[in-house]
């Protein structure tokens, strides 16, 4: 019931938010409902075997600046202390405009708040810079280039129901990549993206285990247009190549698969 009721309460700021007015500009809200066999977060497996519901709602505010309100809610009883609710405040913008170098980008600070655990130990934030460049290869191929610093919310230890101590290590994640956009002859109306990436990762969470090169992380995704709603299904299919062992205490792979519904207002 609480799952359901956040879901609602997520969806349901749509209407209100799509009616502000600030200075002088609508701001503009786009709702995403997904669905993950797993719940893979820059190579950490958070929540088991379970599936995930992640819904989020984001809010344009205009002039580059922006806000999202998400959560991820597992499935099975041993993720109830995992739900998660993400803040997160972002400004976005491009450089060098009409030259090969055009780099896009986005410029953000993010709160996880795991609202089932005690806030000391367990709440993380991060400031984080996501960098595309549409134009330095062409053809469909856009590098991209992503930081993130990561650090304890909340000063001091807590221990968790079992007494497990609770502290959160400080760090860099770095992720290189591209995504390739096409579409198949069969249906020119379906943008498609492959996505491939390699993650460097300094300790964040947990120094005395992690230092390096963690995975790689590959994806197909397709977007359609639903006519009846005119929003957007986007199935997406995902394979985690893990480099170490340290990182989800083995060195399993990863399948996993989503599908996201959007609808902006």
């Amino acid at each position: 019931m609480k799952k359901m009721l956040a879901m609602v309460v997520l969806c349901g700021l749509v209407p209100a938010a799509s009616a502000v007015d600030v200075f002088g500009t609508d701001v503009g809200v786009t709702v995403d409902v997904e669905y993950m066999s797993r719940y893979i977060w820059r190579g950490y497996n958070k929540m088991g075997s379970s599936p995930v519901w992640r819904p989020s709602v984001d809010f344009d505010l205009g002039g580059g600046f922006g806000a999202n309100l998400a959560a991820a809610y597992g499935h099975n009883a041993g993720t109830v202390n995992a739900t998660e609710y993400q803040y997160t405040l972002y400004y976005g913008g491009s450089v060098l405009e009409g030259d090969a170098l055009k780099t896009d980008y986005t410029l953000g600070w993010r709160y996880y708040d795991l609202i089932d655990m005690p806030s000391e130990g367990v709440d993380y934030q991060e400031v984080f810079l996501e960098m595309d460049m549409p134009n330095l290869v062409g053809a469909g191929l856009v590098p991209h280039v992503n930081y993130y610093y990561l650090w304890q919310a909340r000063g001091g230890r807590s221990t968790a129901p079992d007494g497990t101590p609770l502290s959160f290590a400080s760090g860099s994640i770095v992720q290189l990549g591209a995504d390739y956009n096409f579409t198949l002859n069969e249906v020119p109306d379906v943008p498609m993206t492959f996505s491939w990436d390699i993650v460097y990762n300094d300790g964040v969470m947990d120094k005395s285990v992690i230092n390096g090169w963690t995975h790689m992380l590959w994806g197909l995704k397709a977007d359609m247009q639903c006519p009846m709603t005119g929003g957007t299904l986007t199935p997406a299919v995902y394979f985690q190549n893990m480099f170490t062992r340290t990182l989800n205490n083995n060195k399993k792979d990863y399948l996993f698969c989503g599908l996201t519904y959007s609808l902006g207002f």
